[in-house]
């Protein structure tokens, strides 16, 4: 069964899918004349400074959905998920985990301010601050199965797949490296996260934006600090992660073990799976907010920079600067690398790392998989949380290799019928994003004049 799981994954992913989403990400970023690359950090930086508090239990306020969104985004697959995308696909899967982020940018920022420009006036609606509020306008007909279909994959995801990785990952790092008793690691992962999700939308919020920056800005200097202590290894680990993203990867002896498709594939499925750019999810946190469609598009667009091209990068250049990559993977292999770089202070940050990103991934997805629970006719909201922590009581004593190939197929499916669709929205408000984003950011001091459509 394991086997089949992940000849299933390879089939979808290398290389069909992962040119499926490159090639979307060239159009998106064509029709949006590149604005999220070009404009988003300039109004990132003024919103930061300068947002406002939200109100309504469902509402949130720019900055708040910002940290909580990362919080939420950076989870096992900046360690864990970067580990096995060079274990599997060679120092080459880096690359194309920048690319998928690149083009993330722009599916997040299109995502979010559809979601807001389409906001209904009643915060109670189900498909409010949901990807399906876009979808469920635009997909009519024999289409109109898509809005449940794709609430109906982000629930899988968010119960099964992410909520299962997490905790996993976080076990087995915890067993291997300090020989803690998974049964004890899932006693503490379900209280921690039970204690979080029965708060609502408002407890997620609050104790994601808390804890975020400053266990990410923790991770990335100790980061920085083992590439600065081993200067030589880290620019020969970024000269491979270049040359190896376009031709294949010799190991000893010469012989052939990493391929460009190899790369390719893991590289962007595992980018998507940090990121989440392409499923919808940035509409959970980022849509709850009815001030301006543009400012909440730029803020969404920061999330897979920060989280891939920053996060991921830091990790993926530790591992490829001195450790056994091509003979261990996942949060292992991390905690190996920064361990072996500056010591056992490199190991705890990475460890304390690990618990904080797990516990605001799986919180984070509780409240998006609710929310399609809801959307799909869920009424009883207890049952479903009490489903979703025994979902997390489980994930550390299930294989890790199925997990992540289910994670695969199920990620796979949810990008094809909701890029596919968001293309058609897209491609029906062009003209509206552009102007309007155009003039947000010039109003913010980000342009100094008006994009010519003429």
């Amino acid at each position: 069964m394991i086997k089949t799981m992940e000849i299933l994954a390879g089939w979808i992913w290398d290389p069909v899918l992962s040119l499926i989403y490159i090639e979307l990400g060239f159009i998106f970023l064509f029709l949006t004349r590149a604005i999220a690359w070009r404009k988003s950090l300039p109004v990132f930086l003024k919103i930061i400074g300068s947002d406002r508090s939200a109100s309504g239990d469902r509402m949130v306020s720019h900055k708040k959905a910002f940290f909580a969104s990362v919080a939420a985004t950076v989870g096992i697959g900046n360690i864990a998920g970067v580990g096995t995308a060079i274990h599997l696909g060679g120092p080459g899967a880096l690359f194309w985990m920048w690319v998928s982020a690149l083009f993330g940018m722009c599916f997040r920022m299109v995502s979010t301010y559809m979601t807001i420009r389409l906001c209904p006036e009643d915060e109670t609606s189900l498909s409010f601050a949901t990807p399906m509020i876009y979808l469920e306008k635009y997909m009519t007909g024999i289409w109109r199965f898509i809005p449940q279909l794709v609430a109906l994959l982000l629930l899988i995801s968010g119960v099964v797949l992410y909520n299962m990785v997490q905790a996993n990952s976080l076990a087995q790092a915890m067993h291997n490296r300090f020989d803690v008793p998974n049964l004890f690691s899932s006693l503490v992962i379900t209280l921690c996260v039970g204690i979080v999700i029965l708060g609502g939308l408002q407890k997620i919020v609050d104790y994601c934006s808390a804890i975020a920056p400053v266990v990410i800005l923790l991770y990335v200097l100790t980061g920085l600090m083992v590439l600065l202590f081993n200067p030589v290894q880290a620019i020969n680990g970024l000269g491979n992660v270049f040359a190896s993203a376009f031709m294949p990867y010799s190991i000893v002896g010469g012989v052939t073990g990493y391929t460009v498709l190899q790369s390719m594939q893991f590289g962007i499925s595992r980018g998507i799976f940090s990121h989440m750019s392409g499923m919808g999810t940035s509409a959970f946190l980022q849509g709850a907010n009815k001030e301006n469609p543009s400012a909440g598009a730029f803020m969404s667009a920061i999330t897979p920079f920060v989280d891939t091209i920053i996060i991921c990068s830091v990790t993926g250049l530790v591992i490829l600067s001195g450790s056994d990559w091509q003979n261990t993977t996942g949060a292992h292999l991390t905690v190996l690398a920064f361990e072996s770089g500056i010591g056992s202070f490199g190991k705890w940050v990475v460890v304390i790392s690990l618990i904080a990103f797990a516990l605001t991934t799986i919180a984070g997805f509780a409240h998006y998989s609710e929310r399609c629970f809801k959307y799909l006719g869920g009424k009883k909201v207890i049952w479903y949380r009490t489903v979703f922590l025994m979902v997390t009581f489980l994930g550390p004593f299930l294989n890790l290799k199925m997990v992540w190939s289910i994670s695969d197929i199920i990620i796979g499916i949810t990008i094809v019928f909701h890029l596919i669709p968001l293309l058609y929205v897209t491609l029906k408000h062009n003209r509206e994003i552009c102007t309007e984003m155009f003039d947000f950011a010039e109003e913010n001091g980000a342009v100094q004049k008006h994009l010519d459509f003429s």
